[in-house]
Protein backbone atom coordinates (compact mmCIF):
# COMPACT_ATOMS: atom_id res chain seq x y z
CA UNK A 1 0.00 0.00 0.00
CA UNK A 2 1.24 3.25 -0.62
CA UNK A 3 1.12 5.27 2.46
CA UNK A 4 4.27 7.87 3.04
CA UNK A 5 2.81 10.03 5.28
CA UNK A 6 0.39 7.59 7.47
CA UNK A 7 1.01 10.25 10.35
CA UNK A 8 -0.52 13.08 8.16
CA UNK A 9 -4.34 13.81 9.52
CA UNK A 10 -5.05 15.90 6.99
CA UNK A 11 -8.07 14.97 4.47
CA UNK A 12 -6.61 16.59 2.03
CA UNK A 13 -2.98 15.12 2.03
CA UNK A 14 -4.64 11.61 2.49
CA UNK A 15 -6.21 12.11 -0.66
CA UNK A 16 -3.45 13.11 -2.14
CA UNK A 17 -1.81 10.40 -1.40
CA UNK A 18 -4.27 8.46 -3.14
CA UNK A 19 -4.66 10.30 -6.26
CA UNK A 20 -0.93 9.84 -6.73
CA UNK A 21 -1.19 6.25 -6.08
CA UNK A 22 -3.73 5.94 -8.58
CA UNK A 23 -1.06 7.71 -10.76
CA UNK A 24 1.45 5.27 -10.23
CA UNK A 25 -0.13 2.17 -10.36
CA UNK A 26 -0.81 2.97 -14.11
CA UNK A 27 2.92 2.35 -14.44
CA UNK A 28 3.11 -0.87 -16.48
CA UNK A 29 6.27 -1.75 -15.55
CA UNK A 30 7.10 -4.03 -12.82
CA UNK A 31 9.57 -4.52 -9.87
CA UNK A 32 9.53 -6.96 -7.03
CA UNK A 33 10.13 -5.00 -3.90
CA UNK A 34 10.25 -7.21 -0.62
CA UNK A 35 8.40 -9.67 -2.10
CA UNK A 36 6.32 -7.62 -2.95
CA UNK A 37 5.40 -7.26 -6.78
CA UNK A 38 4.81 -3.39 -7.61
CA UNK A 39 4.83 -0.68 -10.27
CA UNK A 40 8.35 1.35 -10.90
CA UNK A 41 6.51 4.38 -10.29
CA UNK A 42 4.83 2.86 -7.01
CA UNK A 43 8.42 1.97 -5.68
CA UNK A 44 10.12 5.25 -6.56
CA UNK A 45 7.96 7.23 -5.17
CA UNK A 46 8.01 5.23 -1.67
CA UNK A 47 11.68 5.11 -1.50
CA UNK A 48 12.04 8.70 -2.30
CA UNK A 49 9.27 9.97 0.27
CA UNK A 50 11.45 7.61 2.78
CA UNK A 51 14.56 9.82 2.13
CA UNK A 52 12.42 13.11 2.46
CA UNK A 53 11.58 11.29 6.12
CA UNK A 54 15.03 10.30 7.13
CA UNK A 55 16.83 13.31 6.25
CA UNK A 56 13.46 15.81 7.40
CA UNK A 57 11.10 13.94 9.59
CA UNK A 58 9.42 17.64 9.69
CA UNK A 59 9.40 18.51 6.04
CA UNK A 60 6.78 20.89 4.91
CA UNK A 61 3.73 20.42 3.32
CA UNK A 62 4.93 21.01 0.16
CA UNK A 63 7.84 19.30 0.24
CA UNK A 64 5.93 16.29 1.47
CA UNK A 65 3.64 16.72 -1.59
CA UNK A 66 6.44 17.38 -3.91
CA UNK A 67 8.03 14.17 -3.30
CA UNK A 68 4.45 12.55 -4.39
CA UNK A 69 4.47 13.62 -7.45
CA UNK A 70 8.28 14.00 -8.23
CA UNK A 71 8.58 11.58 -11.39
CA UNK A 72 4.42 11.56 -11.77
CA UNK A 73 3.67 9.58 -14.95
CA UNK A 74 7.15 10.34 -16.63
CA UNK A 75 6.47 6.09 -17.86
CA UNK A 76 4.40 8.19 -20.30
CA UNK A 77 7.10 9.71 -21.46
CA UNK A 78 10.17 7.84 -22.07
CA UNK A 79 13.72 9.08 -23.03
CA UNK A 80 13.86 7.46 -26.15
CA UNK A 81 10.81 9.02 -27.75
CA UNK A 82 13.34 11.90 -27.78
CA UNK A 83 17.27 12.29 -29.91
CA UNK A 84 19.97 10.93 -28.22
CA UNK A 85 23.03 12.67 -27.28
CA UNK A 86 22.90 15.63 -24.67
CA UNK A 87 20.46 18.18 -26.17
CA UNK A 88 17.88 15.25 -26.75
CA UNK A 89 18.55 14.81 -23.00
CA UNK A 90 17.55 18.22 -21.74
CA UNK A 91 14.59 18.37 -24.06
CA UNK A 92 13.64 15.14 -22.36
CA UNK A 93 14.39 16.32 -18.83
CA UNK A 94 12.41 19.86 -19.47
CA UNK A 95 9.39 18.72 -21.22
CA UNK A 96 9.00 15.69 -18.49
CA UNK A 97 9.65 18.37 -15.42
CA UNK A 98 6.99 20.97 -16.77
CA UNK A 99 4.42 18.12 -17.64
CA UNK A 100 5.00 16.52 -14.26
CA UNK A 101 4.53 19.80 -12.43
CA UNK A 102 1.29 20.68 -14.18
CA UNK A 103 -0.20 17.39 -13.35
CA UNK A 104 0.98 18.20 -9.47
CA UNK A 105 -1.10 21.00 -9.58
CA UNK A 106 -4.31 19.97 -11.40
CA UNK A 107 -4.13 16.82 -8.81
CA UNK A 108 -3.52 19.15 -5.61
CA UNK A 109 -6.15 21.16 -6.64
CA UNK A 110 -8.78 18.35 -6.95
CA UNK A 111 -7.43 17.01 -3.61
CA UNK A 112 -8.37 20.86 -2.28
CA UNK A 113 -5.48 22.55 -2.05
CA UNK A 114 -5.37 25.92 -2.20
CA UNK A 115 -3.69 27.94 -5.50
CA UNK A 116 -0.47 29.02 -3.43
CA UNK A 117 0.11 25.60 -2.26
CA UNK A 118 0.13 24.12 -5.66
CA UNK A 119 1.94 26.67 -6.99
CA UNK A 120 5.13 26.45 -3.97
CA UNK A 121 4.64 22.24 -4.94
CA UNK A 122 5.46 23.55 -8.82
CA UNK A 123 8.16 25.71 -7.43
CA UNK A 124 9.84 22.81 -5.63
CA UNK A 125 9.24 20.29 -8.63
CA UNK A 126 10.74 22.29 -11.27
CA UNK A 127 13.95 23.12 -8.95
CA UNK A 128 14.59 26.57 -10.90
CA UNK A 129 16.28 28.08 -7.41
CA UNK A 130 17.81 25.26 -6.35
CA UNK A 131 21.03 26.63 -4.61
CA UNK A 132 18.45 29.60 -3.13
CA UNK A 133 15.77 27.04 -1.87
CA UNK A 134 16.51 24.66 1.16
CA UNK A 135 13.26 22.87 0.49
CA UNK A 136 13.84 22.02 -3.13
CA UNK A 137 17.33 21.34 -2.07
CA UNK A 138 16.13 19.12 0.42
CA UNK A 139 14.02 17.10 -2.04
CA UNK A 140 17.06 16.78 -4.48
CA UNK A 141 18.81 15.64 -1.70
CA UNK A 142 16.62 12.78 -1.58
CA UNK A 143 16.29 12.21 -5.37
CA UNK A 144 20.11 12.02 -5.26
CA UNK A 145 20.53 9.60 -2.36
CA UNK A 146 17.94 7.04 -3.54
CA UNK A 147 19.52 6.93 -7.05
CA UNK A 148 22.93 6.09 -4.90
CA UNK A 149 21.07 3.19 -3.02
CA UNK A 150 18.69 1.84 -5.89
CA UNK A 151 20.68 1.99 -9.09
CA UNK A 152 24.34 3.05 -8.97
CA UNK A 153 25.44 -0.39 -8.37
CA UNK A 154 23.68 -1.30 -11.71
CA UNK A 155 25.11 1.61 -13.15
CA UNK A 156 28.77 0.83 -11.95
CA UNK A 157 28.61 -2.72 -12.95
CA UNK A 158 30.40 -3.80 -16.07
CA UNK A 159 31.87 0.29 -16.93
CA UNK A 160 34.85 2.04 -16.41
CA UNK A 161 35.66 3.03 -13.34
CA UNK A 162 35.95 7.14 -15.01
CA UNK A 163 32.57 6.54 -16.16
CA UNK A 164 31.26 5.88 -12.71
CA UNK A 165 33.63 8.70 -11.21
CA UNK A 166 31.15 10.98 -13.66
CA UNK A 167 27.86 9.99 -12.91
CA UNK A 168 29.28 10.77 -9.15
CA UNK A 169 30.55 14.00 -9.46
CA UNK A 170 27.47 15.34 -11.30
CA UNK A 171 25.35 13.34 -8.29
CA UNK A 172 27.55 15.37 -5.69
CA UNK A 173 27.48 18.57 -7.40
CA UNK A 174 23.59 18.57 -7.00
CA UNK A 175 23.85 17.78 -3.08
CA UNK A 176 23.78 19.79 0.08
CA UNK A 177 26.37 19.02 3.02
CA UNK A 178 23.60 16.91 4.89
CA UNK A 179 22.84 14.93 1.73
CA UNK A 180 26.40 14.40 1.52
CA UNK A 181 26.53 13.23 4.82
CA UNK A 182 23.92 10.41 4.09
CA UNK A 183 25.19 9.46 0.74
CA UNK A 184 28.86 8.68 2.64
CA UNK A 185 26.98 6.40 4.56
CA UNK A 186 26.03 4.92 1.56
CA UNK A 187 28.67 4.73 -0.46
CA UNK A 188 30.89 3.48 2.42
CA UNK A 189 28.78 0.25 2.83
CA UNK A 190 28.90 -0.63 -0.65
CA UNK A 191 30.83 -3.46 -2.81
CA UNK A 192 34.24 -2.00 -3.45
CA UNK A 193 33.93 -5.19 -6.49
CA UNK A 194 31.49 -2.91 -7.98
CA UNK A 195 32.20 0.58 -6.76
CA UNK A 196 35.88 0.54 -6.85
CA UNK A 197 37.38 2.94 -4.35
CA UNK A 198 39.42 4.64 -6.27
CA UNK A 199 41.67 7.40 -4.76
CA UNK A 200 39.36 9.93 -7.53
CA UNK A 201 36.23 8.84 -5.73
CA UNK A 202 37.74 8.31 -2.15
CA UNK A 203 38.56 12.41 -2.77
CA UNK A 204 35.01 13.17 -4.51
CA UNK A 205 33.21 11.86 -1.66
CA UNK A 206 35.30 12.84 0.97
CA UNK A 207 35.75 9.25 2.77
CA UNK A 208 39.39 7.58 3.78
CA UNK A 209 40.61 4.45 2.19
CA UNK A 210 39.94 1.09 3.46
CA UNK A 211 42.41 -0.57 5.83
Amino acid sequence: MFDPWPDDPDPRMQAAVAAFARHHDDDPRRIVRGGETVTVSHDYHARLCRWVRALAPDASEAVRLAALAQHVRRFERPRGDYPSGAEGYKRWRADAARVQADIAESTLHACGYPPQTTARVRQILLKQRLRHDPEAALLEDAVCLRFLEDELADFARGREPTAVLAILTKTWAKMTPAGHAAARQLLRGMDPAVLPHSPELLALVGLTPPA
